[in-house]
């Protein structure tokens, strides 16, 4: 409906001040948006680091089964080094670690990185 609408008032623009008139008019307003269209990521605040939204979490959901052996590292959860963001784990798989030094995550490891 909305649609329609502007049509119809595009119409009656155009018989009312003309084909002429018109063209200039939105060549003028094409221009405008252009120069802003080029100027606003100059005018807007810079992305979020990694250009993420950091009121969105980290989410993992429905992952599979991971194994560790031999010192190695299974993770079917999350691994962060941030602590101040927000995550959620929702029903992840199993994570068996065998051996000595072996580690099995399922759930959020908020360790930073070697």
């Amino acid at each position: 409906m909305a649609f329609g609408v502007i049509v119809v008032a595009l119409a009656v623009y155009l018989v009312v001040v003309g084909p002429d008139k018109a063209d200039k008019l939105a060549s003028g307003i094409s221009a405008v948006v252009a120069l802003t269209a080029l100027g606003a990521p100059y005018l807007l605040p810079p992305p979020l680091s990694g250009g993420v939204s950091m009121s969105d979490p980290d989410r993992v959901e429905d992952t599979g089964t991971a194994r560790a052996a031999g010192g190695g590292q299974a993770n079917t959860g999350l691994r962060t080094p941030s602590d101040d963001r927000q995550a959620q784990v929702t029903r992840s798989g199993d994570a068996t670690a065998n051996g000595r030094g072996s580690v099995a995550n399922t759930g959020i490891n908020r360790q930073r990185e070697p």
